[in-house]
């Protein structure tokens, strides 16, 4: 049996494991809170800490949709609880440089109410062997438990909040890892980028990350929710505090079910909620990112045709497309208004508020699919590039049409941007690489 691999953190020796060319440490945990409370930091025990077993998730209900697209189950290997503030740590399998490796911090998305950072379609694994750089992997609290607060004296923006406490965390602890507290860059799809960009207005952040890569965050649908959150508060002030977890997740379902009367931001009805911290009211936050332009680079973008994800699972969609002769230029007409409405119109916007106060800033658009697909360059499309090992993505349906020779060589790309732009904050000023990204820097006007 091979040798654990001991690193010595302040709070006593943990040990991390071989994995072919990379080296783990999963399971950690970075602070403790128990329901509705604030997360705190906590001693790892027993010691040396067994790092050897994936971070258990949020308690979340199942996505058919999720699975169907995936074609495999995102929780896979996951243990769900409340008790879920953990991270997992993957570095390069060789010593570290003299400077620290760049740290990569994974914030997942799945609308606030479900994801695991562990999860097998979020492997970080080629990401660290190709390029040299560490991935922290994270788990937070979603949904009722995590982003839904203002009520009965539970705090809002709990999720948001652990976020922080484990990237304070990382600041403390990764040197042990040979990670570089100085160098720290999150990368979050959907809500993971959605949070990732609000992180930016959050009160005491300080220097807790450096550099962010908002993958398809849906910019387009956070205004205006004060409505719809008052709305859901009047549902669940019966249920919180001592509800078991199968109420909490019936309720959960409900809201998210109910709230689409409220259109388009109801598909996504939790998420963050300004005027409580550690956010500003929602009426400074265009002016905070302008001002606070110059304290992180930015990476920021989309896929092509996001929402033609959504078009299987809508009867309605999927009607529209079968129309002779019309269907599908209509139906393409409705992909690109509600691309550009959610999530490349707002996008631009936020690039342009970034540029405009002096930050640096670039913003890419991914182009991966054949084009006889249904949702190619679609949302969740850049995971399949980003992550996993060969074969995971394969039987996917975002891998249709396309080699596994065609996936690998398009992840590689994608993958070498990521980190270039994690190791040094700096890109080409604008390239192209047919049928997969094209990316500029974005100057104030």
């Amino acid at each position: 049996m091979m040798k654990n691999i001991v690193f010595e953190t302040s709070l006593g020796p943990v040990e991390g494991w071989r994995d072919g060319n990379v080296v783990r440490a999963t399971g950690i945990p970075y602070a403790k809170a128990s329901r509705y409370h604030l997360p705190e930091e906590v001693a790892i025990s027993p010691l040396p800490f067994p790092a050897g077993k994936k971070s258990p998730a949020c308690p979340q209900n199942p996505s058919r949709k999720t699975r169907a697209l995936l074609g495999r189950d995102i929780l896979e290997g996951i243990t769900l609880t409340e008790d879920c503030q953990y991270l997992s740590i993957t570095l390069p399998g060789i010593p570290p440089p003299p400077s620290g490796w760049p740290v990569m911090v994974w914030v997942y998305g799945g609308s606030y109410t479900s994801g695991a950072g562990d999860s097998p379609v979020y492997d970080p694994y080629p990401l660290v062997e190709e390029n040299e750089v560490i991935v922290v992997s994270i788990n937070y609290r979603l949904g009722v438990m995590g982003f839904l607060g203002g009520y009965h004296n539970i705090p809002a923006n709990l999720g948001l909040l652990d976020i922080m406490a484990a990237l304070k965390w990382i600041q403390k602890h990764i040197p042990a890892f040979g990670g570089d507290p100085g160098n720290v860059t999150l990368f979050g799809q959907s809500a993971g980028g959605d949070a990732i960009a609000h992180l930016m207005l959050a009160e005491d952040v300080g220097e807790l990350f450096h550099k962010v890569i908002i993958q398809s965050a849906p910019l387009g649908i956070r205004k205006n929710r004060a409505a719809m959150i008052r709305k859901m508060i009047s549902h669940a002030i019966t249920t919180a505090g001592s509800a078991d977890i199968e109420d909490l997740l019936k309720l959960q379902s409900d809201l998210v079910l109910s709230m689409k009367r409220f259109g388009i931001k109801g598909g996504m009805p939790f998420g963050v909620q300004y005027g409580h911290y550690p956010l500003p009211p929602e009426k400074d936050a265009e002016k905070i990112w302008r001002q606070r332009s110059g304290q992180w680079k930015v990476l920021i973008g989309w896929t092509e045709r996001e929402t033609s994800v959504f078009v299987p699972f809508d009867k309605k969609l999927k009607a529209v497309g079968r129309i002779p002769g019309l269907g599908k230029p209509v139906l393409e007409w409705l992909i690109r208004k509600t691309t550009d409405r959610i999530y490349r119109n707002p996008g631009k916007v936020f690039a342009s508020d970034i540029a405009a106060g002096g930050g640096v800033v670039y913003r890419y658009s991914i182009h991966w699919g054949d084009r006889n697909s249904g949702i190619r360059a679609a949302h969740i499309s850049d995971i399949s590039l980003l992550f996993g090992r060969k074969g995971l993505w394969e039987s996917s349906a975002f891998s249709q049409g396309k080699s596994p020779e065609e996936l690998e060589q398009a992840g590689r790309e994608i993958r070498q941007i990521w980190c270039r732009f994690a190791r040094t904050g700096a890109l080409d000023e604008h390239r192209k690489i047919p049928g997969i990204i094209e990316y500029r820097r974005v100057h104030a006007s």
